[in-house]
């Protein structure tokens, strides 16, 4: 049985991404500190980080073999806390996707079976006039993300979206703050940090531009 209390511990504080100046920790000091975990912990650890990760996930969602790939990813990860998160962070991609897609002019049924994962999709559809697809209550950023994307200010919607993951992150991690629950919160915390500390805004741009992109070429 893994001691998370030792994994927890040798973890150093991890400030706010936006107060950084630089990470506490190497990302081979990360990877030392995750294989203390079971084998298999460790393992999916870094499946989640496929599926989840700041960059990883960025611009799969038009694929349309993108909801197969992630159920049948998803089944190798066993662990509550990572489940959540990943079903959060794909919940908030097809969210974005959603909001590309509307800003476009185009219409979800334009990709069928393909446009979205998770469980909001058909919600979304449903009420795809309203400007926050009556997800306000829940993701209270839908608006100002969709701001964002109308101005095609990039870095503002990278700070919005690092910041709801943030927020989502310290929940989980104070559910249990010397368990697997705080080791989950730290390595995507981590994850946030490094992609908020190598932004650049023409990279950003050039990311935002891909986004928008790969809409018009679904279409």
């Amino acid at each position: 049985m893994t001691d998370y209390y030792t994994v927890v511990s040798s973890l150093p504080h991890l400030p706010y991404f936006a107060r950084l100046e630089r990470l506490p920790l190497s990302r081979l000091r990360l990877e030392q500190r995750l294989r203390m975990l079971e084998a298999d912990e460790t393992r999916q650890i870094f499946q989640a980080e496929l599926l989840a990760g700041w960059r990883s996930s960025v611009g799969r969602l038009s694929r349309a073999d993108t909801a197969g790939y992630y159920k049948n990813a998803l089944q190798g990860i066993r662990q509550p806390v990572l489940r959540e998160f990943v079903e959060y962070r794909l919940n908030l991609q097809t969210l974005l996707a959603a909001l590309r897609i509307r800003q476009a002019g185009g219409e979800p049924q334009r990709y069928p079976g393909g446009w979205g994962i998770g469980r909001w999709v058909k919600h979304i559809e449903m009420h795809w006039d309203a400007a926050d697809f009556r997800l306000g209550a829940l993701y209270p950023w839908i608006s100002e993300a969709g701001n964002h994307l109308a101005a095609a200010d990039a870095i503002a919607l990278d700070r919005l979206l690092m910041d709801t993951l943030w927020r989502k992150l310290s929940r989980l991690g104070d559910l249990n703050p010397f368990g697997f629950e705080a080791i989950t919160a730290f390595v995507f915390k981590w994850d946030i940090a490094q992609a908020w500390l190598l932004r650049d805004a023409g990279v950003a741009k050039q990311r935002f531009q891909i986004l928008i992109d790969e809409v018009k070429h679904v279409q």
